[in-house]
């Protein structure tokens, strides 16, 4: 949060209207995080907040940062945790775009299948440059939503392959807002 308040202030007398419009998508961020919107919220909500988040990054990191969002196919009332999307792309750029100074990109899609939604993220896979270690909290994070909201019918797995990291969560599909 942090890093994308810096990217808003350095904006301010450049660029204006773009500050507002970040700030405006950080102070939903900020929402969401503080838990003022309780209980659970729509796939549609959940890419909302990720795309302004990747517009605050993209100030941030420029032309390094690019995202396909694979997003047609997915079903906006669908329900799931709030904040889950937000912290998994954090995590992707943090390992996949910020240690490298090429451009990287992150992919997102989210579709349904019969009673399931997935949602991969996927980022690359830095071999080249030093590992960069975390603390494993957004994943531990989203685990435990994912296991309190859905029990075992939900699912977050890891795979790493070839120049890639991608994270697979599997939900049951239930909408909110029928």
């Amino acid at each position: 949060f942090f890093n994308s308040l810096n990217a808003v202030l350095s904006l301010i007398r450049s660029q204006p209207k773009l500050a507002e419009r970040l700030l405006e998508n950080l102070s939903d961020l900020f929402r969401v995080a503080m838990g003022t919107e309780t209980g659970l919220s729509t796939i549609q909500r959940e890419i909302e907040l990720a795309q302004g988040y990747i517009e605050i990054e993209k100030v941030r990191l420029g032309e390094r940062l690019h995202v396909d969002w694979h997003i047609e196919k997915m079903p906006k009332n669908a329900s799931i945790p709030p904040l889950i999307l937000q912290p998994l792309l954090e995590n992707a750029i943090y390992h996949g775009i910020e240690p490298s100074i090429d451009a990287g990109l992150i992919q997102l899609n989210v579709f349904r299948v019969r009673d399931e939604v997935h949602i991969d993220i996927r980022n690359p896979l830095l071999t080249n440059i030093p590992l960069r270690r975390g603390n494993g909290m957004a994943l531990d994070n989203v685990r435990e939503r994912l296991l309190l909201y859905f029990d075992a019918e939900a699912n977050l797995s890891i795979t790493q392959g070839n120049g890639y990291y991608q994270i697979h969560i599997l939900l049951p599909y239930r909408e909110l807002y029928p």
